[in-house]
């Protein structure tokens, strides 16, 4: 799909833009079971849970600063 032009589509934008709460919650979300799993399989100790949710905290939150950099190269072409 070819970069949206804010001039053409600003709708486009503010809805992936929108959309980034969502994925930062479905990547903490992901950290958390992952974190969950590796406790209950490995028998570690629970704050294994705590190192999965900040990890997919951190992931997300560096995903959506990709997202925000893409569009806003967009936005200078």
């Amino acid at each position: 799909m070819k970069n949206p032009n804010s001039q053409e589509h600003p709708w486009l934008i503010a809805l992936y833009i929108s959309g980034a709460g969502g994925l930062l919650a479905v990547y903490i979300l992901i950290g958390f079971f992952g974190g969950k799993w590796l406790a209950e399989m490995l028998d570690g100790p629970r704050y294994w849970l705590a190192i999965g949710t900040v990890t997919g905290l951190f992931v997300g939150i560096l995903n959506i600063a990709l997202l925000i950099k893409k569009f806003l190269g967009a936005q200078s072409e």
